[in-house]
């Protein structure tokens, strides 16, 4: 019987962004979308309105998204 691969999700809200990151199997990725309210007019409202507000950097393997975790450690840990 083949093994079937769990899907791991977790998502948090930083500033006014949701940041989701999924990983299932050796696969995963990373959402980081703006939901911040702007003035009328602002270019972020705008581009809002069009929904290009949302960035997500698919298909990294789960070698990437350590690395990714690596990088923040050491930032975090730099920054004392």
């Amino acid at each position: 019987m083949a093994r079937v691969s769990k899907l791991a999700q977790r998502q948090t809200y930083s500033n006014g962004h949701q940041i989701c990151v999924g990983l299932t199997g050796d696969i995963g990725y990373i959402s980081i979308e703006d939901n911040n309210l702007y003035p009328e007019g602002d270019s972020r409202a705008d581009r809002r309105d069009m929904n290009f507000n949302r960035i997500m950097v698919p298909v990294m393997t789960r070698e990437d998204l350590k690395d990714l975790q690596t990088a923040i450690g050491e930032v975090l840990k730099n920054s004392k």
